[in-house]
């Protein structure tokens, strides 16, 4: 890995992107749905039964433990679940905990080539993922079988500038606050107050770059760094320290 592809990192509304050398020391999960890609050899993963398994592409579900080894350049895309993007990938790898990428989407391989061998400047690579996967998002009304719980994660996409109360969504969806989570769980299996940690988090990172994590954890209505750093590791696999070595 040459100096100019050297450690990337980019965070956007529905998913994080980096590109670097990654080596974990212990096995964690995160929220983020992971797609894992190499442009050449293999990565290693070892799961929660301490199987050694190699890819050169996969996908990793939500909350599922591994641990994640390579010292070749990989690139790692992080999506939230609760998005239409998130909710397409896990309904296309339903009961899949760690799995080979599938044919379509296999490209993701030839933009990091280009990325690697063409000097493609990192904002250039970013559009190209952007763009490939927005074919991937979809409509989720027959998914969710619940047109409250789309119109729900439609609403908390077109208001992401801002933190959505449990009670502002609610209200939008006509239910009172206990069953909305109620049912937001049951559709998407997956947690609310989750989604809203994520925002926070995301939001955060521009504090992140120019205070400690102290007091980024403060601004953002977190306890004390312990909590910040936890959350944010239970997010998105890897600690505020880490990412920021990598800008």
């Amino acid at each position: 890995m040459n100096k100019a592809t050297a450690n990337k990192i980019y965070i956007g509304r529905t998913m994080g992107v980096f590109v670097g050398q990654f080596n974990d020391n212990a096995l964690h999960k995160h929220y983020a749905l992971q797609i894992s890609v190499t442009a050449f050899g293999e990565f290693q993963i070892t799961d929660e039964n301490n199987q050694h398994l190699f890819y050169s592409t996969c996908f990793i579900s939500s909350n599922i433990k591994h641990r994640f080894s390579s010292d070749e350049t990989t690139l790692i895309i992080l999506i939230n679940p609760i998005s239409t993007l998130g909710h397409q990938l896990a309904a296309r790898y339903r009961d899949k905990k760690i799995v080979n990428l599938d044919h379509e989407l296999k490209p993701l391989v030839d933009f990091l080539i280009a990325y690697l061998n063409d000097g493609n400047k990192f904002d250039i690579l970013i559009d190209n993922l952007t763009t490939f996967l927005t074919r991937f998002k979809c409509a989720c009304e027959n998914h969710f079988e619940d047109d409250r719980i789309y119109s729900a994660i439609t609403y908390l996409e077109n208001n992401f500038d801002r933190i959505v109360s449990l009670k502002e969504i609610a209200a939008q969806s006509f239910l009172s606050e206990t069953r909305f989570l109620q049912l937001f769980k049951e559709k998407t299996n997956l947690n609310f107050r989750r989604y809203q940690l994520w925002n926070k988090l995301v939001k955060s990172l521009p504090a992140l770059e120019a205070h400690s994590i102290t007091e980024t954890a403060h601004r953002f209505g977190f306890t004390d760094s312990s909590h910040y750093s936890r959350t944010f590791k239970e997010t998105f696999g890897l600690s505020p320290k880490f990412l920021l070595s990598l800008k």
